[in-house]
């Protein structure tokens, strides 16, 4: 009945019409309706709006930025520090250390006459762990320990350095030696009172001078001369009575050999040998071919060959510029012993 109805309904004449269905029906239409309708609250996105839907907009949105105000504060960098540590290094083996900088006559390490032309500073016999500045060999010691305490000791001092290299000079106590400027330590070298044998504490004024030298020349500064530093350190004088005659020197085979005074050969170190002149006789050597000086220490007896009357050591011939001569005629004036003195600006400037 109820499909006539239908086709009855539409084969008549279109006139308002009123469909009376079941109740059932009703409410199954009324079910569906209601089912493919959307929530009352929903949001329908309207397929001609130009502005993406709410929850599309949340997620491609890019987050706001924050001002730098907000930004976390960065670790606060203290640069002079910093330049000062990459400036100061500590090698080990310091037995390969370089001898030339490329600079003409200047080498990376002063040598013992004071200049930056003779030997180097360290016994290549020896090893150690050398101190560098700015690529410069300053020096060298046997621990590890003391070479990081000096390491750190110039670090502080580089503001110093940078602005008044020319300051810089050795102190020399009874005890200890070091370098000063301004007024101000620099480094300090190992107790002197620790070091049982005495030609090392004798070596002391040399050795800061080798150090104070060293550092002149990473810092651009003029090297102090050796024969200035000695006289002072070792309070010597000059005296009226000279030698003179020709003067050879000798190094490589007798170097760790036992000296006439029991003392072992240092090829490195200003000593030289002589006849009759008495053991710690200090004596101011004269080149006469080039005027370059040295003070050294007779500690050996000799030389016995020809007519030759002195016999320097290797490093002193070196300071002398007679390392590839071999043979110069010299002068030498004999020093008045001392007592080894204080550094003071004044005396290292008065003296010629």
């Amino acid at each position: 009945m109820t499909l006539f109805a239908f086709f009855w309904a539409a084969l008549l004449p279109h006139h308002p019409v009123i469909v009376h269905l079941p109740q059932s029906l009703d409410r199954l239409a009324a079910s569906l309706y209601a089912a493919f309708l959307p929530p009352q609250d929903a949001v329908v996105p309207s397929p001609y709006s130009e502005s993406p839907p709410p929850r599309q907009a949340s997620v491609n949105q890019p987050l706001p930025l924050q001002p730098q105000l907000f930004w976390p504060p960065a670790a606060e960098v203290n640069w002079y520090r910093w330049q000062a540590t990459a400036a100061v290094a500590v090698v080990p083996e310091a037995t390969a250390m370089p001898q030339d900088s490329g600079t003409g006559d200047l080498t990376l390490t002063s040598g013992p006459c004071g200049g930056a032309d003779g030997a180097a500073l360290a016994d290549p016999d020896t090893d150690g762990y050398a101190i560098w500045v700015k690529d410069v060999v300053i020096g060298q010691v046997p621990s590890l320990s003391a070479a990081e305490a000096i390491a750190d000791q110039i670090r502080q001092a580089v503001p110093l350095l940078e602005a008044n290299p020319e300051g810089l000079l050795p102190s020399l106590g009874e005890s200890r030696a070091a370098a000063q400027v301004d007024g101000q330590t620099v480094f300090v070298l190992p107790d002197l009172e620790q070091q049982a044998d005495d030609s090392d504490r004798e070596q002391a004024p040399l050795q800061a001078t080798q150090w104070v030298n060293n550092l002149r020349h990473a810092f651009g500064a003029d090297p102090l001369n050796s024969v200035r530093v000695q006289m002072v350190a070792y309070g010597l004088g000059e005296t009226h009575q000279t030698i003179g005659g020709t003067a050879s020197w000798y190094g490589p085979y007798f170097h760790g050999r036992q000296t006439a005074t029991g003392e072992i050969f240092n090829q490195h170190e200003l000593t030289a040998a002589h006849k009759t002149l008495p053991f710690g006789t200090y004596l101011k050597v004269r080149n006469q071919l080039n005027g370059k000086t040295v003070v050294v220490r007779v500690n050996d007896r000799g030389p016995y060959i020809g007519d030759r009357s002195l016999d320097l050591s290797y490093a002193a011939a070196q300071c002398l510029g007679a390392e590839h001569v071999g043979l110069i005629p010299y002068q030498a004036t004999i020093l008045a012993p001392g007592v080894p003195l204080a550094w003071r600006d004044s005396r290292v400037a008065a003296l010629p």
